[in-house]
């Protein structure tokens, strides 16, 4: 029940300060004379001044937009549709997509070419792909998926008039010197640049944006972004006018709950009735008035906890048709009986309810099932950490920020950043479906209720920054330059670098120096070499570099193969621990209670240890050095055939976490077998192939042959080889029938086996 609050109590003054950040008045553009009215511009109008063909105008008007949004009207004043660069920094759903895709079209039309569609992460890639896709498919646009997942022939890429691409895929084609990419490239669509702000992303994306802008001076950038705080410095860094906007399709209200209320910066407050818990009223007042609800919290146990604290309330909301289908979906996130880990167990269990939680622990299928089941209304919660706000777009009519403070290795308990709380927070509101979206926090006495509306929610987003400064990501990027053939000296790189936001930002006064340092590593240790006046790419440097990994994951992976071939005694393990060292590698957290059971195991295998603290000095880091063995022993476990499930309990990680280390060390691997090739070490070749194989399937040396067969995993490998069949080869003389004998094959899969094993 909906009831207006006074407003006169403890709470009156905590949104005073607070700015609309709903229907304003007024948006800016910077040259055009400052602020300007509403815009009102209809879609027809639009597409009839620039010539859409009607098949195209049909599909756009399909879509049930008639009038364009305040920003998307402001954008095409601005330029958007005459090629110039633009930078669109407003809230989530406010259209941004719909610009983007206006600008290509419009690009395509006018010439043929193609235009590429940049997202950070992969799971906005895909669903950007297929959205697209279904979308312009039909009228001949051919749309294109490169994420790195699956290594697509360039020919085929070259043929899409749109590709989607991580920032990385994009990347590793200009390392290429994929120069179809560049010809004929009209827009470049920077999705999120705000993730410049990302320690891990944020270089690449800066780097690809300036040497786009260097190949081809003429493409037109149009960049999105959340709003930030300094969004006219980027606008500035990429020659873009600004569109900069906080009006939003459905209005927010932010909001503090405390004793049963929600005290808003705008609009009446809200009385929240009910028992129980906060976070189980908050579900209740939102179930009662047919809407979801997302939860952010601080951690993946938190997240998993909140959902199973909610399942009785979320569960009394269910008709019976429903509950037949989450039933069915909650069979398929617990997979089958052999492969189903407890986390499987606990999230099927909560999705019987219309509950999920969400995190970077499940494997990538069960978060995309997730995604959406929430999308189409089956679940009704879904309690995660912030990474869902980033990653994908899910709205809910009620986003619950429950936790504001998160652990951090060395520093304890942290506030998390604003700008994460305003992505959270950016989360609600259902297009079509609500009337404004509610971004709650919640808090215990009044005292906190008001350090939180005055650090949150009257608080702009922190700046973003350029990540490029850090020695990691200047020699990673100034060897591609170099292996590219885009620069050849310090100079060129210098002129390079100085066209990048980290130069733009005036953030390091020594910039030459540090290139300079840069340049005489990358020489040292023997990626580049000097030819007169210019440098060159090694055969080392240019692996490295097709390789896409750290020029010091190679330092590592080259002195540990030296070392094998002078004599070192090596075994799988040492090979494993090698690859753990690598700074490309993901580590495990390791807790102090653990500490004993690590120790006893870096003890044991000591003498199989490949590089020492001698050889590598970052192994004296107490720290360092347990989550380099903790990983090594996963790892070990893994490829000992050892149950998923008990993988996850010993260790504390979900699936997912398993998934990531496997494809992060198979890629390590594949490096290992390149150098060894490339110093002619053929005998490690052969080794290091065999345990790429393992720790892609989890299995012992007997099995490699039949888990490499299309359909046969590690369980399935060891039921065939206990019945007899110890190599593919041994299959050809099998009957389908024979085979379907055996634990977990169907005649299907048997009839299959054999088709496989007897081809030529």
């Amino acid at each position: 029940m909906r009831r207006e609050g006074d407003g006169q109590n403890q709470f009156s003054s905590l949104f005073t300060n607070k700015k609309n950040y709903d229907r304003i008045k007024h948006s800016k553009i910077p040259g055009l004379n400052g602020p300007k009215p509403f815009l009102i511009m209809t879609i027809e109008e639009i597409l009839s001044q620039y010539k859409f063909p009607e098949e195209l105008k049909a599909i756009l008007l399909r879509s049930g937009i008639s009038t364009l949004y305040p920003p998307q009207a402001e954008a095409i004043e601005a330029g958007a549709l005459e090629g110039r660069n633009i930078l669109l920094s407003v809230p989530t759903a406010a259209g941004k997509t719909l610009v983007a895709e206006l600008c290509m079209l419009r690009a395509l039309l006018s010439a043929p070419g193609r235009c590429l569609y940049i997202v950070p992460l992969k799971a906005l890639a895909s669903e950007k792909y297929e959205d697209l896709k279904k979308k312009y498919s039909s009228v001949g646009i051919k749309v294109g998926l490169a994420t790195g997942d699956t290594d697509t022939a360039h020919d085929i890429l070259n043929g899409y008039h749109i590709l989607v691409a991580t920032a990385e895929k994009v990347d590793a084609l200009l390392r290429a010197r994929t120069q179809w990419l560049i010809n004929r490239l009209h827009v470049v669509v920077l999705d999120e640049i705000h993730f410049l702000n990302d320690r891990e992303r944020g270089p690449t994306l800066e780097i690809l944006a300036a040497r786009i802008k260097q190949l081809n001076p003429k493409v037109q950038f149009l960049a999105l972004s959340a709003t930030v705080s300094n969004a006219s410095d980027i606008a500035s860094w990429l020659d873009a006018r600004l569109v900069e906007s906080r009006w939003r399709p459905i209005p927010l209200r932010e909001g503090i709950y405390l004793n049963a209320e929600i005290r808003f910066n705008n609009g009446p407050n809200r009385l929240i009735q009910g028992t129980g818990p906060d976070l189980n009223k908050l579900a209740d007042d939102t179930l009662r008035g047919k809407g979801q609800m997302l939860v952010f919290t601080s951690s993946r146990r938190s997240s998993e906890a909140a959902s199973r604290l909610l399942c009785g309330t979320a569960g009394t909301f269910l008709p019976d048709d429903q509950r037949r289908v989450l039933a069915q979906l909650a069979r398929t996130l617990r997979g089958s009986e052999n492969s189903a880990t407890r986390i499987c167990r606990r999230l099927g269990d909560a999705v019987e309810h219309g509950v999920a939680f969400h995190h970077a622990g499940l494997k990538p299928e069960q978060r995309k099932l997730i995604e959406e089941n929430f999308k189409n209304g089956l679940l009704k919660i879904v309690c995660s950490t912030p990474t869902l706000a980033a990653g994908v777009n899910l709205p809910a009519r009620r986003a619950v920020i429950r936790d504001v403070k998160r652990f951090e290795g060395g520093l304890g308990a942290s506030f998390i950043p604003v700008s994460e709380y305003k992505q959270c927070a950016g989360r609600a509101g259902r297009p079509q479906y609500d009337d404004c979206g509610e971004a709650v926090l919640i808090a215990k006495t009044p005292g906190e209720a008001k350090a939180l509306a005055e650090r949150y929610i009257n608080a702009d987003p922190e700046p973003v920054t350029s990540r490029l400064g850090s020695d990691s990501a200047l020699r990673t990027h100034i060897l591609a330059s170099i292996a590219g053939d885009y620069v050849h000296d310090i100079n060129d790189t210098f002129n390079f670098i100085s066209h990048t936001f980290l130069a733009h930002q005036k953030r390091t006064l020594n910039l030459i120096e540090m290139i300079g340092n840069v340049f005489d590593f990358l020489q040292e240790e023997d990626f580049i070499e000097k030819q007169g006046f210019r440098f060159f790419a090694t055969p080392f440097g240019q692996y490295t570099n097709r390789l896409y990994i750290d020029p010091a994951s190679s330092i590592i992976i080259r002195d540990g193969l030296h070392k094998i071939a002078k004599g070192k005694s090596f075994s799988y393990l040492g090979l494993l621990h090698l690859t753990c060292c690598c700074p490309d590698s993901p580590l495990l957290k390791n807790w102090k209670s653990q500490w004993e059971e690590i120790e006893a195991f870096a003890y044991n295998c000591q003498d199989e240890i490949i590089l020492q603290e001698e050889d590598f000095p970052m192994l004296t880091d107490l720290g360092l050095n347990m989550s380099i063995m903790k990983t090594t022993m996963m790892l070990c476990r893994w490829i000992d055939e050892e149950k998923e499930e008990k993988i996850c309990d010993d260790f504390n990680i979900g699936p997912g976490d398993i998934y990531r280390h496997i494809e992060a060390v198979q890629w390590l691997l594949y490096a290992a077998i390149t150098f060894a090739e490339l110093f002619q070490y053929k005998k490690l070749t052969l080794l290091l192939s065999s345990l790429r194989s393992r720790v892609k399937y989890g299995i012992r040396e007997e099995l490699i042959s039949l888990a490499h067969l299309k359909g046969i995993g590690r369980i399935r490998a060891r039921h065939l080889y206990e019945n007899g069949y110890k190599h593919a080869t041994d299959l050809k003389s099998a009957s389908a029938k024979d085979l379907a004998g055996i634990d977990k094959i169907s005649l299907s899969l048997a009839q299959d086996i054999i088709q496989q094993v007897r081809r030529p």
